[in-house]
């Protein structure tokens, strides 16, 4: 078995990986500056200094994110739809590949068909019992 002797790092590596320890840490679990070093660049920026600039944009990344979630927002509808799709589609005694779920208003219509009347009862005490739901039209047909 032929092994292959490890290559020599090439020079433009090396000088990345040093410019990448002189370089601070960025990560979640990195050391945060001191308060001198960031108020330093602060200044520096504000005077066109880039190094400076690229640093306290670094900063301002690493910071804690908790709880700051997407700035996308779903209608009241929209979301009681979802809701009513995902429990028929967990619910193991109900074959929902047929019913239609709107929501307008937030009164709820189920249309389609199902196989049983059991089935179409559970549909709706699924929809009813969705959070933000006022009334459920139940138009489902026994197949």
């Amino acid at each position: 078995m032929d092994r292959q002797a490890s290559q020599p790092a090439k020079p433009d590596d090396l000088a990345y990986e040093s410019e990448l320890k002189r370089e601070p840490e960025s990560g979640r679990f990195s050391e945060s500056r001191s308060w001198w070093d960031r108020t330093s660049d602060e200044v520096a920026a504000w005077f066109g200094n880039v190094d400076a600039l690229r640093r306290r944009q670094r900063d301002v990344a690493v910071g804690d994110h908790a709880g700051q979630g997407p700035s996308a927002t779903i209608d009241e509808d929209t979301r009681i739809t979802d809701q009513i799709s995902r429990r028929m589609t967990n619910d193991p005694n109900l074959d929902a590949s047929r019913v239609a779920v709107s929501c307008r208003d937030r009164v709820v219509t189920l249309t389609g068909e199902v196989l049983t009347d059991a089935d179409r009862r559970l549909a709706e005490h699924l929809a009813a019992a969705a959070p933000g739901a006022l009334e459920v039209r139940n138009s489902l047909v026994v197949a």
